[in-house]
């Protein structure tokens, strides 16, 4: 039996007045959230990441 789909648990928002980009949880600011840094490093980080995916690994995960 196939297991239902799990969202992200997290959401990205910003850049903030500092312009810092922030990983928060779907639930709301409130419930937890995580300054991931200024918005080019992150930018940065994040393509790094995405690089490395095998995204035909991803799609037989789901």
């Amino acid at each position: 039996m196939d297991e239902p789909l799990q969202e992200a648990l997290f959401q990205i928002e910003g850049p903030d007045e500092d312009g810092c980009v922030w990983a928060c949880s779907p639930e709301g600011r409130d419930v937890w959230c995580q300054n991931l840094g200024p918005t080019g490093k992150v930018a940065e980080v994040m393509s790094q990441w995405l690089g490395t995916i095998d995204y035909d690994e991803v799609e037989m995960e789901r």
